[in-house]
């Protein structure tokens, strides 16, 4: 099973390195994480947002996701949103400016714990 994060925003490419390093460096993720760069059509200069994949092997590891992802976002104070989607294709997009942690947590938990 696998969980897809992406952010959107001007600091977007910034914060998807630093949240990619962040998750590599949890004993959970460590070597489960990878980032998704869409093919660019020959006719487009770009814009596709990559998606960081996060491999849900043990049971409770969306629980340890929406946690991780809840400090994470805790310590930064990003321009961009966070978009998760869990392994069963549900998801949400959570603006980092206006949710307090605790409901950030409770979304990504209902999200990835599918």
């Amino acid at each position: 099973m696998r969980a897809y994060i992406r952010l959107t925003g001007e600091t977007a490419p910034a914060e998807l390195t630093g949240l990619t390093d962040w998750l590599s460096r949890e004993d959970a993720f460590r070597g489960r994480t990878a980032v998704e760069r869409p093919d660019t059509p020959p006719d487009h200069m770009g814009g596709l947002t990559e998606v960081v994949i996060v491999a849900l092997g043990a049971q409770g590891a969306g629980t340890a996701l929406a946690a991780s992802l809840s400090v994470w976002i805790r310590h930064r104070r990003p321009s961009a949103d966070i978009e998760v989607t869990g392994p069963d294709g549900t998801s949400a997009k959570v603006s980092l400016r206006n949710v307090s942690e605790a409901e950030v947590e409770a979304v990504l938990r209902r999200v990835l714990e599918r």
